[in-house]
């Protein structure tokens, strides 16, 4: 069930946002470490990047440490927890490429997963808090996603790829196809989890639905 103590709903933030802020600060130090390995130096932007990102590390793990001396926990149904695990993936996924384009890529943050990271944010604390909406949007989003990801697989062998004018070579685009089904099988997966009886019972949409039918 969606409803819960004071207690538990406090438990259930701190687990979830502390594992998200943790994911999110080590996605953003990764293209730093890489920055630093390719060229020796760390840029102004890259200090500020390794600040924000010790801590965002900082205060996830201290979330984390304190939800388990709680005395209640709150316990999502399982797929809840896997729809919140994949937004979590795919919110770090878009940390990365921020601080990617940030420190490797001159500050190029115009990307399509920069402007998805606040509605990927909006989602996740609609999942947390048993939002009707937040199961709809996420299951749309979800199928659409797979459709997206398998669609691009099977382009990527036809179509001309280029990054900065330059083609890709063929590693290149056998990374991306690995990522894409990956992608793929992440969110078939939360969608498959979310269709679930103690799921929908957890956003209260079974309710909804004898209502509709009366």
């Amino acid at each position: 069930m969606a409803e819960g103590t004071g207690t538990e709903d406090t438990t259930r933030f701190f687990v979830a946002g502390g594992t998200l802020a943790t994911l999110l600060g080590s996605a953003l130090l990764l293209p730093v470490v890489a920055a630093r390995i390719e060229s020796g130096t760390i840029t102004p932007i890259g200090i500020g990047v390794i600040a924000v990102s010790c801590g965002l590390i900082a205060c996830g793990m201290t979330a984390v440490v304190v939800s388990f001396r709680q005395p209640n926990r709150s316990i999502m149904p399982s797929g809840v927890r896997s729809a919140v695990a994949a937004n979590v993936l795919f919110l770090a996924f878009f940390a990365l490429e921020l601080s990617d384009r940030l420190v490797r890529q001159d500050g190029r943050i115009v990307y399509w997963s920069t402007f998805l990271f606040l509605p990927a944010l909006l989602l996740f604390y609609g999942l947390l808090t048993a939002r009707p909406l937040a199961w709809w949007t996420f299951r749309g989003v979800a199928a659409l996603g797979v459709v997206w990801f398998l669609g691009f697989v099977a382009l990527i062998p036809f179509v001309n790829l280029q990054r900065d004018g330059v083609p890709v070579p063929s590693q290149g685009r056998v990374y991306m196809a690995c990522v894409s089904v990956a992608f793929a099988g992440i969110l078939a997966g939360a969608f498959w989890s979310l269709g679930r009886p103690e799921t929908r019972n957890y956003f209260r949409l079974a309710g909804i639905e004898r209502n509709a039918t009366v």
